[in-house]
């Protein structure tokens, strides 16, 4: 009889309708905590069914249905958000008072820099990051500053580093902070509802901007034709390999097909959900953008301001302008494909971006 039984939110709908259809994002928040969900590098899987009615795997992926409004309630005390950049209380140039921490890091280094500073000011006792490098990227737990600046630089990659928030449960972490994709920071708040895992431990959220990630295939790609034999991977516009100063290139359409299908509709690229949002400017490549987003972010970038941590500077309006046009068309892009119907927010927001044109 088990046929007649109306199945919600279990690893057999996660399957069928995230995984098999390749929208799986790759956060690795259902992974941990389940005996009967692995991971294999980037990619999830579901060993068996576990028979649930209500499974917390479903819930908490950011792929299933999400609803925008509610997060944001909870979150900033008000469903009401700019369209297009989400709820925030400033957006900044940026970059790393430490010279050594922008030369390790991607552009300014203020990830790395506020992670660290979020460390040691105990705002968070670790972080869920992405360690090694570009080719051979892997979910860390970083607990100290060295461990934290050994994990700087871009990925571009779906590196699952959800999947060790079970692991820093059983360490006793208490305040665990997340470093991640957008489709992460979503994941990070569903999760923070969640008691029976310990969500609410998730106590700070540096998200990334992200355009898309790339696939498991990216990764040998680039060993294959020996880019993993350079220091740092990034996309001003071509793809560049660097390596002690020297500069190797190929045209962004070599790896255009390596973006994940879950990309095409992920609403957020520039995680909207987190405390504090960052990434480049792509016009000086010596800063980063930086957008503080909750109350609890602001604190963390005044304090880190005043400490000589970060320094920021005013955001040019012009290129304020073509950040706003560029998130905006993606945006509307995304709501126009049929299957990004798991994003549920008010009918205005909606409308906001299907009768508007491009410089909205």
């Amino acid at each position: 009889m088990r046929g007649c039984i109306k199945v919600y939110n279990t690893a057999e709908k996660l399957v069928s309708e995230i995984i098999k259809p390749g929208l799986c994002s790759g956060c690795g928040a259902c992974i941990g905590y389940c005996p009967y969900i692995k991971s294999y590098g980037e990619r999830v899987g579901v060993v068996h069914d576990c028979g649930k009615s209500e499974g917390t795997c479903y819930k908490i992926c950011p792929r299933a249905v999400t609803n925008y409004d509610d997060l944001r309630e909870v979150i900033y005390g008000s469903s009401e958000s700019d369209p297009v950049f989400g709820h925030f209380e400033g957006i900044y140039y940026a970059r790393a008072g430490d010279e050594s921490i922008r030369r390790v890091g991607q552009y300014g280094g203020v990830v790395t820099a506020l992670s660290i500073f979020a460390l040691e000011t105990g705002i968070i006792e670790c972080a869920l990051m992405t360690g090694s490098n570009f080719a051979r990227p892997k979910p860390f737990i970083a607990a100290s500053a060295g461990e934290m600046q050994a994990c700087a630089g871009s990925k571009y990659t779906a590196s699952p580093n959800l999947s060790l928030f079970q692991e820093a449960i059983k360490k006793g972490y208490q305040n665990i902070g997340i470093v991640g994709r957008p489709c992460q920071c979503t994941a990070a708040r569903k999760m923070q509802q969640v008691e029976a895992i310990k969500g609410e431990r998730i106590s700070f959220i540096i998200g990334l901007f992200c355009m898309g990630s790339l696939s498991p295939e990216f990764l040998k790609f680039i060993k294959d034709r020996r880019f993993d034999e350079y220091e740092k991977m990034d996309i001003p516009g071509d793809v560049k390999f660097l390596k002690d100063h020297q500069e190797t290139s190929i045209q962004y359409d070599e790896i255009r097909e390596y973006i994940r299908d879950s990309c095409q509709i992920c609403y957020d690229p520039l995680s909207e959900l987190a405390d504090l949002s960052v990434g480049s400017t792509e016009y000086d490549y010596g800063w980063n953008t930086l957008i503080i987003r909750t109350a609890k972010g602001s604190h963390l970038a005044e304090d880190a301001v005043a400490n000589g941590i970060i320094e920021i500077k005013e955001y040019p309006a012009e290129r304020l302008s073509l950040l706003r046009k560029a998130v905006f068309n993606k945006k509307k892009r995304v709501l126009g494909r049929p299957d990004a119907s798991y994003l549920e927010f008010s009918d205005k927001e909606r409308l906001y971006f299907l009768t508007n044109g491009g410089d909205a």
